[in-house]
């Protein structure tokens, strides 16, 4: 059964980026699906392997915004500055393209195969990119339409301090400290 429903955090900043409009339920939305940095330590909580042999595009949820993840790579921008690599990687997860930020390995080098054509696995948290500041050079959006949010309180003092609250809709407030996970539904791909 294909995946049908997301689950990616809007960060502090992407809000303040976006104006800090009234989201609610029901509203579309155009979104570019992003993973935090992943490291090609397979230890890590978030980590990635890259493989010649095709692997059947997967996006499996497997805690709050994070997923497990498959595919085939479909666009690649790497990045050398000072003897480090890095990348970003476009890969067709099945229902949905998802950027992978890839950090190198120990000697500052990407693994082996790192490009185009190749597949990539791992885990990582999902964030939503809406407001771009186009300093990755890769990148799909897709649309989508909000379900619901979850918010877990971090704000000091606060008597709500680590309890996660659902709701249909997120004011149009700045938030510091809290961690905002948007639940939506995707109707459609942008190309």
């Amino acid at each position: 059964m294909a995946l049908t429903e997301i689950e990616f955090e809007l960060s502090p900043q992407q809000f303040e980026l976006m104006g800090y409009p009234h989201l609610r339920q029901g509203q579309p939305l155009d979104v570019q699906l992003q993973t935090g940095e992943l490291t090609p330590e397979p230890g890590a909580d978030a980590w990635y392997a890259v493989r010649q042999e095709a692997l059947s595009p997967q996006l499996i949820q497997v805690g709050r915004g994070l997923y497990a993840f498959a595919g085939q790579i479909e666009q690649a921008d790497i990045i050398r500055d000072e003897g480090f690599e890095t990348a970003a990687l476009v890969v067709q997860c099945g229902v949905a393209p998802v950027r992978l930020l890839c950090g190198p390995q120990a000697d500052g080098v990407l693994p082996y195969g790192a490009w185009e054509t190749r597949y990539v696995t791992g885990t990582g948290r999902l964030y939503g990119v809406v407001e771009e500041d186009f300093t990755v050079g890769v990148g799909e959006r897709i649309g989508v339409t909000i379900w619901g949010f979850h918010r877990l309180v971090l704000a000091p003092a606060d008597p709500a301090f680590g309890q996660w609250y659902e709701s249909i809709d997120l004011p149009p407030t700045p938030y510091q400290f809290d961690r905002v996970l948007v639940t939506a539904r995707i109707h459609r791909a942008r190309r």
